[in-house]
């Protein structure tokens, strides 16, 4: 009897230790996403060019940021996290007219699947104000957007003034896993 009853206790133990170590391993894993981009001389307004994050409407140049870290976070999602953007660096180099950034995409610390970004701003002269008119309707921007939470506000300014504010947020066609 006190065989069995050790056998059990040894077999639900090892289970609950594998199962902690499997946690463990889950959410510990850290994905970062990175990019980088220059503004080519000859392109028109090239400080307007400089804080295209994710592209412009007049000629499409931009770094394709916001498209990168979402498939970086969906693809956390279809792997069984509830994903969240962490982190988020960006390096502006004012004078090659460079973008260099990196996000930190990982587990969701209050079970919030956070499957998108977004990026709306501002540069030169009065960059503040018409950045922030810009995100008053950052919710319209979003369909079917949940938990819609800044997660950065740029204030660069260092020859050029940049102002821009980075959205993550859930869709309501992404519950929590």
């Amino acid at each position: 009897m006190n065989k069995a009853f050790f056998n059990v206790l040894l077999f639900f133990g090892a289970g609950y230790v594998l199962s902690k170590l499997l946690k463990t391993k889950k959410t510990n894993k850290n994905m970062v996403v990175k990019g980088f981009y220059q503004v080519p001389e000859n392109i028109p307004n090239r400080i307007d060019a400089l804080h295209s994050f994710e592209s412009r409407k007049s000629d499409g140049f931009g770094g394709k940021m916001s498209t990168q870290i979402n498939a970086g976070l969906r693809k956390l999602y279809k792997q069984g996290m509830n994903p969240d953007l962490l982190n988020l660096d960006i390096q502006i180099d004012p004078v090659k007219y460079s973008v260099t950034w990196s996000a930190t995409l990982g587990e969701s610390k209050n079970k919030i699947p956070f499957v998108g970004m977004i990026t709306r701003g501002s540069a030169g002269g009065g960059a503040d104000e018409r950045a922030k008119m810009q995100v008053q309707n950052i919710k319209s921007l979003v369909p079917n957007g949940t938990n819609i939470t800044l997660i950065k506000d740029l204030n660069f300014n260092n020859k050029i003034k940049i102002r821009q504010f980075f959205y993550k947020y859930g869709l309501t066609n992404y519950p929590a896993q």
